[in-house]
């Protein structure tokens, strides 16, 4: 990881050289995928708001800091004439009519979602590319207030990721308009899985001892590497002693002697992309240079037919700074893994 760090000068020449052609592409609306304008019947001090806000914006451990997975900028009682400036709108309320929200929610939906929602059969839905291209509506509504009070209870939770993958998609699409699509050709056909390159990431290392690439984005730096060996059953939470050890083993020999704690990891199953993957997410550091450390997730994905165990790796050295959308940038890339 410190030759990475030491690059930095290199990745700024990098960033100026890609902005210089920004003209050609359609910027997202302004502001931070982090953000969100709530409207909510009954506003801030309402029994909505109140509910949402928490729930979007739940807290992310990175091991030495936590920071809120959404900032909540904005609460509203009823909708803006104006379209929102933001990326990401709530809008929570009862599809009865007798409020501004609800109209406006029903006018969103049409009759044919309105009957879906009377119906039970839909509660959250997204609206992407609304009002404008970039934008997401999130639509949280029911037929009731206790029927509403159900549904936040029993699906809260879902909402924050609903956002995050709506945020990953845009911003994968946004970064992959300008990409190195020989580099993910190359990937595919010498070493059989392909991943999908923006332009402001550069190849770093790629070889066979031990088999891996890495590529890599300047200020601050974060890394997103494959790397894979051979694997005879899928990874589970009954052998992460194995999987710390696989990573482990890994990035001491190409990251400079990085080290992990195993008391400072989590692990879960989760997907990514099209497959199921266990996911590992700590803390690295390197005792050879006292500040440097961070967070990073790797995703393990297994191969059935190949008998391989694929690592998805996302790193990142941002310290004292904000890491969300650090690791929501690598993680809407990590996305786009493929082996063949």
């Amino acid at each position: 990881m410190t030759r990475f760090i030491a690059r930095t000068a290199w990745g700024c020449l990098l960033l100026l050289a890609a902005l210089s052609g920004c003209r050609e592409v359609a910027f997202p609306p302004a502001g931070s995928y982090a953000e969100v304008d709530l409207v909510a019947d009954g506003g801030r001090g309402g029994e909505w708001a109140t509910t949402l806000v928490p729930l979007i914006e739940v807290e992310r451990d990175y091991f030495v800091s936590t920071e809120p997975a959404f900032r909540v900028v904005s609460v509203a009682g009823e909708p803006s004439v104006d379209p929102p400036t933001v990326k990401n709108v709530v809008l929570c309320g009862v599809l009865d009519g007798s409020s501004a929200v609800g109209a406006r929610i029903t006018d969103l939906l049409g009759e044919a979602g309105v009957d879906r929602v009377l119906a039970g059969q839909a509660a959250i839905l997204k609206k992407e590319d609304v009002p404008l291209p970039g934008q997401l509506t999130l639509i949280i509504t029911a037929a009731t207030e206790d029927a509403l009070r159900e549904v936040l209870k029993a699906r809260g939770e879902e909402i924050s990721e609903i956002i995050d993958a709506s945020c990953r998609e845009r911003l994968r699409r946004y970064m992959l308009q300008r990409r190195r699509a020989a580099q993910s050709e190359e990937f595919r056909r010498h070493w059989g899985f392909f991943i999908e390159v923006p332009t402001l990431y550069t190849l770093f290392r790629e070889g066979e001892n031990p088999p891996g690439v890495e590529l890599h984005r300047e200020s601050p730096p974060r890394v997103l590497g494959v790397f894979w060996k051979e694997w005879d059953h899928a990874p589970s939470l009954y052998n992460t002693d194995e999987l710390f050890d696989f990573r482990a083993d890994y990035v001491r020999r190409v990251y400079d002697g990085d080290q992990m704690e195993r008391n400072r990891v989590r692990y879960a199953y989760t997907r990514l992309g099209e497959y199921t993957a266990l996911r590992m997410n700590g803390y690295w550091y390197n005792d050879e240079f006292s500040m440097a450390g961070g967070y990073f997730e790797t995703y393990f994905v297994w191969d059935k037919d190949a008998k391989l165990l694929w690592a998805v790796d996302c790193l990142v050295y941002a310290p004292g700074r904000e890491k969300t959308s650090l690791v929501r940038e690598l993680h809407a890339l990590a996305e786009t893994f493929r082996y063949q």
